[in-house]
């Protein structure tokens, strides 16, 4: 067998969509063009590249996207010695929710570097972006980070997740902002928006989060990590018309947003590329749909994951 250092476990995933409506019917809405690559450098019979391409999905008037497609991949780089890339993609083609949220082109992509003896691997978000994404017609131009990750965290067993890293540094951000302005979006009790997925946006519990790491770091337990997003923030045009007089009549859009989280009342909430890292994994999520009122349900849209790492530290 390999030696340990240089042994590296691949694992990546990519969905174009997936979630579920409680109204106005009751549907699961199963992953659509699935992807998952989960080999080691052993495995020499299986590939290291994969991908599915889909078209024309509808669910009924809910849901619809003209073309999808994921991809991924694991390889030794060329690059740097004895170092392995994982690559997932996921694109989502003329995109319509409820004839509210529309974009022409939703791209997900995460591709690491793993280093032989090194637990943090450094990353890249560099392809991701939204292509024409509108709320109610209205063009809505999210701030992209794309180098939100920052520099791989000096140290061979250092996280991302550890203080002072400069994913943490923008996560602390993010959240001191959010919980300053979420009441500003006008949804109802929105502290509910935050209790889960953004541990409340309190103050960042080093320690336990550590802990948390080691653990699923060992295996014995899972653990979703840290959650931020790679926009910084959304701004959302008003649409200028001409009025019965000749004078032009501004509209303003029905959405309010702060940070990443657009709110629409009797529509929901959409975040806005959330990624969540944990010990040794890269989860992005473009769109994450929130929706109560027109219908009710979660969505999600152009999703990766990327992990790996050595046989102490895989998947």
């Amino acid at each position: 067998m390999a030696n340990d250092d240089k042994l590296h476990y691949f694992h990546a995933e990519a969905h174009a969509l997936k979630g579920n409506l409680d109204r106005p019917f009751d549907q699961d809405i199963k992953p659509q063009s699935f992807v998952k690559l989960e080999k080691s450098e052993e495995e020499k019979e299986k590939p290291d590249y994969l991908s599915q391409h889909s078209k024309n999905y509808q669910l009924e008037g809910i849901i619809s996207f003209s073309a999808a497609h994921t991809q991924v991949s694991g390889h030794k780089s060329k690059k740097h010695k004895d170092a392995s890339v994982t690559l997932a993609t996921s694109v989502v083609e003329d995109l319509n929710v409820l004839n509210v949220v529309t974009a022409d082109r939703v791209v997900a992509q995460i591709s690491t570097t793993h280093f032989p003896g090194v637990e943090a691997p450094e990353v890249t978000f560099l392809g991701t972006h939204f292509e024409n994404l509108r709320i109610a017609r209205h063009k809505a131009e999210p701030l992209l980070k794309l180098d939100m990750a920052g520099k791989k965290p000096a140290g061979k067993d250092a996280l991302h997740v550890g203080q002072g890293t400069g994913f943490m540094a923008t996560v602390e951000a993010q959240y001191k902002k959010l919980k300053a302005s979420l009441g500003t979006l006008g949804a109802e009790n929105p502290e509910r928006l935050a209790e889960e997925k953004y541990r409340g946006f309190a103050e960042l519990n080093y320690a336990g989060i550590a802990a948390q790491a080691a653990e699923a770091k060992a295996g014995r337990s899972n653990w979703d990590g840290v959650t931020g997003s790679l926009v910084e923030n959304v701004e959302i045009e008003s649409i200028s018309v001409k009025g019965p007089d000749g004078k032009s009549v501004t509209i303003p859009p029905p959405a309010k947003s702060t940070g990443h989280v657009i709110h629409i009342p009797d529509f929901g909430t959409i975040f806005l590329a959330e990624l969540t890292v944990n010990h040794n994994s890269f989860h992005l999520t473009m769109i994450r749909l929130e929706l109560g009122c027109l219908a009710d349900g979660k969505i999600s849209v152009s999703t990766c994951n990327v992990n790996g790492g050595g046989s102490k530290g895989g998947p």
